[in-house]
């Protein structure tokens, strides 16, 4: 479903405002002469020099994307110390961090999503919201599945998150997406990096418009399951 959504946002928060190049027709430019591989043999080297800078530029954009991160989450648990805000254990969930504040700041996006009002799970999905979008959604879903904190998620609770989680839009897919467009279209890294927080918040809307969905039309299966039991 995020599909669909993330192209009808992508037009809101992007519209057309002009005839578009490829209206009705698809333009393949020319490629200069000096460019053009003289054989299969040259065109296959050329892929794989490609490919080798589109990884690295993605390995160097996390890494610097995701170091700047930690120095901040560091900075913002040194400093909670002092409000006797966590403890000084770095796997402490509770200390002071982006991902901590932006739990609260999304509590009231966990309330309208529809997750159980019951057991803190609002509070709880807020987090991992948030964890999403400042690290990536493999780093949420594991805690979603495995940590304990998150064991006791109703299922309607665990379906909404599932879906707010299933997306690409986190600071570490705003370095992937720069590094790749920028390798393919290198004299358009600067447009690219100008829109990249754009299409970062395109994507988040677009996921937590397909969570919001799936709570409208989904029920808890558990309360179903025991109505028919008792039927």
């Amino acid at each position: 479903m995020s599909i669909p959504a993330s192209l009808a946002i992508s037009k809101l928060r992007y519209p057309e405002t002009e005839e578009p190049l490829t209206a009705g027709r698809i333009v393949v430019p020319a490629i200069e002469d000096e460019e053009r591989p003289s054989n299969a043999l040259h065109a296959f080297a050329n892929g794989g020099w490609l490919g080798l800078k589109v990884a690295g530029m993605i390995v160097a954009s996390l890494l610097c994307i995701l170091s700047l991160l930690e120095v901040v989450n560091a900075i913002l648990t040194w400093w909670g110390h002092y409000l006797n805000i966590g403890s000084f254990d770095p796997n402490e969930t509770k200390n002071l961090t982006i991902q901590f504040v932006l739990g609260y700041l999304f509590y009231p996006v966990s309330f309208l999503l529809g997750v159980d009002r019951n057991g803190g799970d609002i509070l709880l999905v807020s987090k991992l919201i948030g964890m999403k979008i400042i690290t990536n959604e493999f780093v949420a879903f594991s805690f979603l599945t495995s940590d304990l904190e998150y064991a006791n998620l109703s299922p309607r609770s665990r379906l909404i998150a599932t879906y707010a989680l299933c997306g690409f839009g986190n600071i570490s897919s705003v370095g992937i997406q720069i590094g790749v467009l920028s390798q393919l279209a290198p004299g358009k890294g600067g447009r690219v990096a100008k829109v990249a927080f754009s299409a970062l918040l395109s994507g988040i809307v677009s996921t937590l418009t397909s969570a919001s969905i799936a709570g409208m039309l989904v029920s808890d299966q558990a309360t179903l399951f025991k109505v028919a039991s008792a039927a």
